[in-house]
């Protein structure tokens, strides 16, 4: 299986999960890309923060927009991709299945709703 990884708001949230996820798949002979909408000048901050938090991958993929990890994920052939911004995962091509991650930033604890933009949401 290939596996997207979201970093900011993903990995970032949960270090502790998936350096033991990542180490599992890595070892089940999965395909692991973090993708991250970072600036690419900080490539080696990130890479050595990935590496503090243990987390294990194959490829690590700056994006240009949010919209770009789209792209991203059509030209990895990736099968799973997790991440936590509507913009991220809006341009995922439909053979992605989508995991969308909860967290301060996307959803209101205190009143238990998503949040989102107008843009990208549709009330049903």
């Amino acid at each position: 299986m290939r596996i997207g990884l979201d970093l900011d708001g993903l990995l970032d949230e949960r270090p502790d999960f998936f350096s033991v996820m990542t180490a599992v798949l890595c070892a089940g002979g999965h395909f692991v890309a973090v993708l991250t909408y970072r600036d690419p000048e900080s490539r080696a901050r990130t890479e050595a923060q990935l590496a503090g938090w243990g987390v294990q991958y194959d490829e690590l993929h700056f994006a240009r927009s949010l919209s770009d990890k789209g792209r991203l994920c059509r030209e990895l052939e990736i099968d799973l991709y997790f991440d936590d911004q509507d913009e991220c995962i809006q341009d995922v091509g439909e053979k992605t299945t989508v995991f969308k991650i909860r967290n301060g930033g996307n959803f209101d604890f205190e009143e238990r709703k998503w949040l989102s933009t107008a843009r990208l949401t549709r009330l049903l």
